[in-house]
């Protein structure tokens, strides 16, 4: 590959949010396919540091630091940079409400370049569905030259409204860290983690305490398990208890029974402000012995294929992403479904919550498999690994960049 490149990125980087994950595994792909061809400036969100370089060829600046307003997702610097440097092509992954109220400003900049005779861009737009969609958040859609959804879910919601961008739109999954991410014996870990818990029925659920997550219902599920079903169970929390995002748990939680270190544990302030290593990650996952969430949406959702990846069972919500990553008749999860519609103040967004009864009879369910080591647990957890460890992030990025290639 002789023709060299140059791309701008807005994406998360740098940082422990799923989205910077999905970048820097595609990041890293691209390097080695492109090598010296392709220049890469990231607009890093959720990066707050100084700008740095990784090579000669990527460049990484904080979105954030660097925009004039502060705002979170660095989009005045993102677009004012595209204003005054001439890209090939421009790369963003993020949500769609972030991203559209930016379409009217990018097509004057393209007019304004093209009135000039100035190289112009052309634009690849990588987003998430976790709900079912409104027009508003599909009727600019159009301008960009690429589009791909995380899942089926996201593009039959997308084509629901506009059937014309069928043409553009693509599906293309998460990739899976088989490296990263995979069974390891964790009797060590367990004992020196979860301490005097070590022998209790350890739920886990290792998600962002952010309203889309719905925590409170993964707490009132599991002390419903506890109190009537098993009280030689813990409810591991693997998140910040005060994110400023979400709730604070402790203060939910010092309304129930439950004691914080023998009914519920938190990991230490450094793994939750600083994140926790990959390699720590991949402990905590094996130490689990079920993992659970109660999203009331999901775009991909990593720590389920994470999870996966390390042949832990798997309960969650059969809705938006989640009934496409545990398969159609829940052969690769436990599937939640009994739903109820939700509406969370900070968007207003129809999306579904679970059952608590509903949760505390599936740890039941998953408890009982575990201790009979039933061929409907094995199977689950077969299918579950067979299924992620297909999803290779070489190809993934090479889809991209078999797109990057022909804009340019």
């Amino acid at each position: 590959m002789s023709k060299q490149i140059k791309m701008l990125a807005l994406f998360d980087y740098n940082s422990f949010t799923g989205f910077a994950t999905v970048s820097r595994n595609l990041v890293a792909q691209w390097s080695k396919s492109f090598g010296n061809n392709l220049e890469i400036d990231i607009i890093a969100i959720n990066y707050f540091g100084d700008d740095y370089k990784v090579g000669d060829n990527i460049r990484v600046t904080s979105g954030k630091l660097k925009d004039a307003a502060k705002d979170d997702f660095g989009r005045h610097v993102f677009l004012r940079t595209i204003k005054d440097v001439d890209y090939d092509v421009i790369f963003i992954n993020q949500d769609l409400g972030v991203v559209l109220p930016m379409v009217k400003i990018l097509k004057g900049i393209k007019e304004e370049k093209k009135a000039a005779n100035r190289h112009n861009f052309k634009s690849l737009f990588y987003f998430p569905v976790d709900f079912a969609l409104t027009p508003n958040l599909v009727k600019d859609l159009d301008f960009f030259d690429f589009i791909a959804t995380y899942t089926e879910y996201g593009r039959t919601q997308v084509l629901n409204i506009n059937q014309n961008l069928k043409g553009k739109l693509k599906v293309i999954p998460h990739g899976s860290n088989l490296n990263d991410f995979k069974p390891t014996n964790v009797i060590d870990f367990r004992k020196e983690y979860f301490g005097n818990n070590q022998s209790k029925f350890i739920v886990s659920n290792i998600n962002r305490n952010q309203s889309r997550k719905d925590i409170p219902t993964t707490i009132f599920g599991f002390l419903e398990y506890n109190q009537e079903y098993n009280k030689n169970s813990l409810l591991y929390l693997h998140m910040n208890p005060k994110d400023p995002m979400g709730w604070n748990i402790r203060t939910i939680l010092s309304q129930t029974p439950l004691v914080e270190g023998v009914d519920y544990m938190f990991p230490s302030e450094e793994d939750y402000s600083k994140g926790a290593s990959i390699e720590k990650m991949n402990l905590i996952y094996n130490a689990s012995d079920v993992f659970l969430t109660t999203a009331t949406g999901g775009g991909w959702e990593l720590s389920v294929t994470e999870a996966m990846t390390c042949q832990v069972p798997v309960i969650m919500p059969k809705h938006t992403s989640f009934g496409e990553l545990g398969g159609k008749n829940g052969e690769r999860a436990y599937y939640l479904e009994t739903l109820y519609p939700c509406v969370a103040i900070a968007d207003n967004i129809i999306r579904w919550q679970c059952d608590y009864l509903e949760i505390a009879e599936k740890l039941d369910e998953v408890k009982k498999d575990i201790d009979n080591r039933t061929l409907a647990l094995s199977n689950k957890l077969d299918k579950a690994y067979d299924y992620v460890s297909k999803l290779d992030w070489k190809d993934i990025a090479k889809v991209f960049s078999d797109e990057i290639v022909r804009l340019s």
